[in-house]
């Protein structure tokens, strides 16, 4: 039919109720097939209890699984987040259910009409039913876990942290339990109330470093940590005094026989441990004001640390440290420990001690300077202490740090190189001949050193007469100062008198133009100038001055 033909016939009526009726057939034929559709859902849904349950059961299995490996966090679980069990017990298919349908229906024979038209009627009449329930069924969960924030990261990492440490049963410390002890164990000293100072000590200890250790307690804040460290300074050692029946610990001359004692048994391991965190504490530690309480506590806690050999000899190496590096009180504190610990375990501690404080000693003497040189007369004085507790044991160890001066003294004569010169002429060999002239002047009159003498002479004359040049005076005049002090303290002949007027002969000749320098301290200076230069008329003064007094002293003592 043409165009034409069309648009005669118009439109009418009859035409209009027809194709109201054309749309009423379109429109009957999709319900028609919704509930054809609905009827076989029903039918799926129905057959679907199988497979349901075949879909809990690993979650079943899981959840028995969790019960299993982790009943803690099951129990956890349980208790705080019940909700979250249900909805992960029951779940919900109706997802899986809606997409087995939709499967299905694809393989049904429909027009692409239809299916656009079957989805916007279900789009329109289910549309706000749907996101409703989707909402209820993941959206709490969702919310409760907080998996994709990086702030949930942070708060499940803090949870953690808190449940492990109540999986380990550990306490938090606070300030009214250190109150409780302090008042209990001034009271009545009991080894419960000990061994809980020991653990809480432990438990500060470990705040300190980045350990592992599992303890008992949780220390958190510097005021509970100088209130835990305060309380065990302050109350062990007489809490001690009690457990164990001995009043005068602290001035025991003797390793004290605490085996026959009854409670020596309960709170050895608890005495141990708090020394063993005692000696981490002071490694830890840098402040000289805490390093020299944290001495004084140990000092009194000598008699005990003699009972453990082996954390003896730790304590001692570490107050060695302390001896050669510290600060002056420090230093003293230090020593008076290593002195008190050797004369009640010679047996074990002198040996090991007389090299570990020889090494220190050399190693920390390199440079001399007016603050540092106080420091090192201490320790040569107080390693001359050391040395003296047993004669025979420092001869042999003093005949072997000699020889070796006197080796290094061969070498520089023999191969005349600079190396080699250099290492005679510097401070560490310098102080090592005035460490053992104060040796052997200190114990004599003896029988046993007395030996040495001769060859300590020769060692520091020889090391005179290497490079007598007027740069290397005030090392010559160290020297002499060493021969007239081991002249005067052991009682014995010494010629000197020759090298001091080889010394101002030399000053003479060399005399420079004098210019306007400033005097130089000859206790901490080993040259004057450079090689080849003439020394200044004021130098000279000094020198020359220095020269007259070593005369007249060595004059009178001979």
């Amino acid at each position: 039919m043409e165009v034409d033909d069309f648009m005669k016939y118009g439109f009418d009526s009859s035409d209009e109720s027809s194709s109201e009726e054309s749309l009423e057939k379109v429109v009957v034929k999709p319900d028609t097939k919704i509930k054809k559709k609905d009827k076989n859902a029903k039918k799926k849904i129905k057959a679907e209890p199988k497979a349901t349950e075949k879909c809990l059961k690993p979650k079943q299995k899981t959840l028995d699984r969790l019960k299993e490996q982790d009943p803690e966090f099951f129990k956890f679980l349980q208790s705080e987040d019940k909700e979250l069990l249900e909805d992960f017990e029951s779940g919900d298919d109706e997802s899986d259910d809606d997409d087995k349908v939709n499967d299905d229906d694809d393989n049904d024979e429909e027009d692409e009409d239809l299916k656009k038209f079957e989805e916007d009627i279900l789009a329109q009449s289910d549309d706000d039913d749907e996101r409703d329930s989707d909402e209820e069924q993941f959206h709490k969960p969702l919310s409760k876990l907080e998996v994709a924030s990086d702030e949930s990261d942070d708060d499940s990492g803090d949870e953690m942290k808190e449940t492990s440490q109540i999986r380990r049963g550990e306490k938090q410390v606070s300030l009214t339990m250190i109150k409780q002890w302090n008042e209990n164990i001034q009271k009545q000293p009991t080894i419960g109330v000990f061994r809980e100072m020991v653990q809480a000590f432990k438990a500060a200890v470990r705040s300190t470093s980045k350990s592992d250790e599992v303890t008992i307690y949780h220390v958190e804040g510097g005021v509970v940590f100088n209130g835990i460290v305060k309380m065990c300074l302050m109350e062990i050692v007489p809490a001690l005094q009690q457990l164990l029946h001995q009043p005068n610990l602290q001035s025991l001359t003797e390793v004290p026989s605490l085996s026959k004692g009854k409670n020596w048994s309960k709170i050895k391991a608890s005495v141990k441990s708090y020394l063993v965190d005692l000696l981490k504490l002071i490694s830890s530690i840098s402040e000289p004001a805490m390093i020299n309480v944290l001495l004084k506590h140990l000092h009194k806690m000598v008699p005990l640390c003699s009972v453990f050999v082996r954390i003896a000899k730790k304590l001692v190496k570490k107050c060695i440290e302390i001896w050669s590096t510290g600060e002056e009180t420090s230093r003293v504190l230090a020593f008076l420990c290593i002195n008190k610990m050797i004369g009640l375990l010679s047996d074990h501690l002198l040996e090991p001690s007389l090299k570990q404080m020889y090494l220190a000693f050399v190693k920390n003497c390199k440079f001399t300077s007016p603050t540092t040189l106080p420091l090192i007369n201490f320790m040569q004085l107080s390693l001359v202490e050391i040395f003296l507790i047993d004669s025979v044991l420092a001869y042999q160890y003093a005949f072997i740090y000699i020889r070796q001066l006197a080796i290094h003294l061969r070498n520089a004569i023999t191969v005349k190189k600079k190396e080699t010169v250099q290492a005679v002429y510097n401070w560490q060999f310098i102080h090592c001949i005035g460490l053992w002239v104060k040796l052997l002047g200190t114990s004599s009159p003896s029988d046993v050193l007395q030996p040495l003498i001769y060859p300590l002479t020769q060692t520091i004359i020889g090391t005179a007469k290497l490079q007598p040049t007027s740069k290397f005076y005030p090392l010559s005049f160290h020297c002499v100062r060493a021969l007239t002090l081991l002249s005067d303290t052991t009682n014995t002949y010494i010629p000197v008198l020759p090298f001091l007027l080889e010394d101002s002969m030399g000053l003479e000749e060399g005399l420079g133009p004098s210019k306007r320098i400033d005097p130089v301290n000859l206790k901490d200076a080993l040259t004057v100038g450079s090689e080849g230069s003439l020394v200044t008329g004021r130098i000279c003064d000094q020198l020359n001055f220095s020269s007259l007094l070593a005369t007249e002293a060595s004059s009178k003592r001979n």
